[in-house]
């Protein structure tokens, strides 16, 4: 008997299924521990600009990220405009590189989406590199300044919209010209790219040729307009009186406005303020002028000092009646005489605010007596007393504007560059440390601030800002149902900002000195039920970041072998700042700010011949200077990065 061997044969679809059966699990198998690898790391191959990201982890990308940020906004870009080479700083187009974005789309990469889109991701990226953009932005005013200097000192062919000008007391006409100018809206586009690309190169930047919307017949009417205003006086009389207005006094408060709309043309004015200085002569015989209701604030305690009302002069109306009467045949008009005028603030407007009482106090200090001390007293003046409505944004930079010498503002220590240098206003951060600290532990919204570049002991480590014209800008938010009100007091030594409110009478006080580096946070009144309780940690230093190499500065005055130290070195390294707000016991808000402390670059002023890489020789018989005394260790207050 045979004995048959029976083979079975596999169908070749089952064959294939199984095939890739087998394929899939594998990839699978792949998949799940490369996920288990990356926990915490970046997945697969990530840049961002050319810093390669794969399989670090999050510390680590932060570190790069900000040694990228760090080399973005210390380098000049070059520019063409016409032909004509340009060098742009970014910190003069107010460049800020987003870390925290770039960081967080890092970590994301790979991990959006549900689990089976992830694994399709990873298919189609296993041999792959992900770019991630690099972030940032420039400020548009800084922008559309440099573009000012660009229009005037590089193109030199200004466009001109035409006017009417006096001249010895007559309108004369300044005709339109057509001009060249950046084109803003491309080169703003080029500029940003180019600040952000890692790999700079020299791009040309568009101009374009700017037509006038005037013309001359325009302005030849315009003139005729003017000089039937300023040409005669001009009346305005009341039941008490009358006052003329000489073409001398007209000519002078004569103010033409472009309107450049879907009529072009220019809107004739007067100076509002001008004219209300020709009135000084004669307030007493037409007004009594209304006191406004006001705040007084005796030690803790706020009350409100009420107003009264009066009678004055519009000055708004009078420059319009003043156009009226000048474009009529009488030239008369009426004085605009407002009886029983109502004070701009009343005691129902201050009342309505719901200022009840201190709510947050913070002092820090200071050495007596340097220029830096004349900034943070003028600056403190210039915000005490500003109210801050429920739901408004205060912007310190906003409200108080460029710090200058005509306001009195005098050059001290400033952070610029990795190094101390004098500008004007520096000492400033200080008051705007002071003045965060107060909103912060009020329980203010934080909506923008900035830390120093550099730790500074006589600052709350991690609490604390800094400010300079115009970015870094120091920005909160009242989100509070009451108004506040900023009250800043100051000594020789000290600066104090108080924050007045209404926390259902909770009352804290702080205060930061630089002996220990510690602050001091004293709740002096727990308050009721429905009181913010302000709840905050600063972590452990972490992250720490060794200083570059020493930077060497040529100084002839110098002895072979004297060596001056302008800036001693410093380790950098990052806090993690967690405030919580609780009402009831209950967490209403959490936020935590990752304060990135850059390490100090240690500066020495050596003899030329000493400076490393020179091909200056070493004299062979040497001078001993006078002995130089060393700068101080600490920032100047200027901010850190700013004034």
């Amino acid at each position: 008997m045979n004995r048959n061997h029976f083979l079975f044969r596999v169908h070749p679809l089952l064959a294939a299924v199984t095939v890739v059966g087998a394929a899939m699990a594998l990839l699978l198998a792949c998949y799940g521990l490369t996920r288990w690898a990356s926990q915490g790391e970046v997945m697969g191959r990530v840049v961002v600009g050319d810093v390669q990201l794969g399989g670090l982890k999050e510390a680590e990308v932060e570190r790069e990220l900000v040694d990228l940020q760090e080399r973005l906004l210390t380098r000049q870009a070059t520019f063409t405009i016409g032909g004509r080479p340009v060098t742009l700083d970014p910190t003069s187009a107010g460049l800020s590189v987003d870390v925290q974005g770039m960081l967080e789309d890092a970590m994301a990469v790979g991990r959006e989406g549900n689990a089976i889109y992830q694994f399709l991701w990873w298919l189609k990226h296993i041999f792959s590199t992900v770019e991630v953009p690099v972030q940032g932005s420039l400020d548009p005013g800084a922008l559309a300044a440099v573009f000012d200097d660009w229009d005037a000192r590089v193109i030199a062919e200004p466009a001109s919209q035409g006017t009417v000008q006096i001249v010895d007391g007559k309108p004369q006409p300044v005709y339109p010209r057509t001009g060249i100018g950046v084109d803003r809206e491309k080169a703003a586009r080029i500029v940003e790219q180019a600040l952000l690309d890692v790999v700079p190169g020299n791009h040309d930047l568009p101009t374009m040729v700017i037509v006038p919307s005037l013309t001359e017949e325009d302005i030849d009417r315009a003139v005729a307009e003017a000089e039937r205003l300023v040409g005669q006086p001009i009346t305005l009389a009341h039941e008490r009186g009358s006052v003329r207005f000489t073409p001398a006094q007209l000519a002078a408060a004569y103010r033409p406005v472009l309107e450049d709309g879907t009529d072009p043309h220019l809107e004739h004015t007067f100076d509002p303020e001008v004219i209300d200085s020709y009135l000084d002569e004669v307030r007493s015989k037409f007004e009594a002028p209304p006191v406004n209701a006001r705040f007084r604030i005796d030690g803790d305690s706020i009350s409100i000092v009420p107003g009264r009302y009066g009678t004055r002069i519009d000055e708004e109306a009078t420059v319009q009646a003043l156009l009226e009467a000048g474009l009529s045949e009488s030239r008369r008009g009426t004085l605009p005489v407002v009886e029983g005028a109502r004070p701009e603030v009343t005691s129902d407007d201050l009342e309505a605010l719901d200022i009840r009482h201190l709510v947050a106090q913070f002092t820090t200090y200071h050495a007596c007596c340097e220029p830096r001390v004349t900034n943070i007293h003028l600056i403190a003046d210039e915000v005490d007393g500003v109210i801050v409505r429920p739901g408004e944004t205060f912007s310190l930079n906003g409200y108080v504007g460029e710090r200058t010498t005509e306001r009195g503002y005098v050059p001290a220590p400033t952070i610029v560059g990795g190094k101390l240098e004098d500008t004007v206003g520096g000492g400033v951060s200080q008051f705007a440390t002071t003045l965060y600290n107060a909103i912060f532990w009020a329980g203010l919204q934080d909506v923008e601030h900035s830390p120093h570049s550099w730790y500074i002991s006589r600052y709350p480590e991690g609490i604390e800002a800094t400010v300079n014209w115009t970015q870094p800008d120091l920005k909160f938010r009242n989100n509070t149902n009451s108004a506040i009100l900023i009250d800043t007091q100051y000594t020789n030594t000290s600066i104090t900002v108080r924050i007045f409110g209404n926390n259902d009478g909770r009352v804290i006080k702080g205060e930061h000195r630089s002996g220990d580096g510690r602050s001091r946070i004293t709740v002096v009144n727990a308050g009721g039920p429905n009181a913010r309780v302000v709840e905050a940690t600063v972590s452990e230093r972490q992250n720490f970041r060794e200083p570059p190499a020493p930077r060497y500065e040529a100084d002839a005055s110098l002895g072979v072998d004297q060596t001056v130290t302008v800036q001693s070195p410093a380790q950098g390294w990052t806090v993690v700042v967690t405030r919580r707000i609780l009402v009831g016991g209950q967490e209403v808000e959490k936020q935590t700010w990752n304060v990135v402390y850059r390490p100090q670059q240690a500066i020495y002023r050596v003899h030329p011949c000493k400076v490393p890489g020179t091909s200056t020789a070493c004299p062979t018989t040497t001078t001993s200077p006078p002995p130089s005394t060393p700068p101080p260790s600490e920032g100047g207050g200027g901010g850190g990065d700013g004034d």
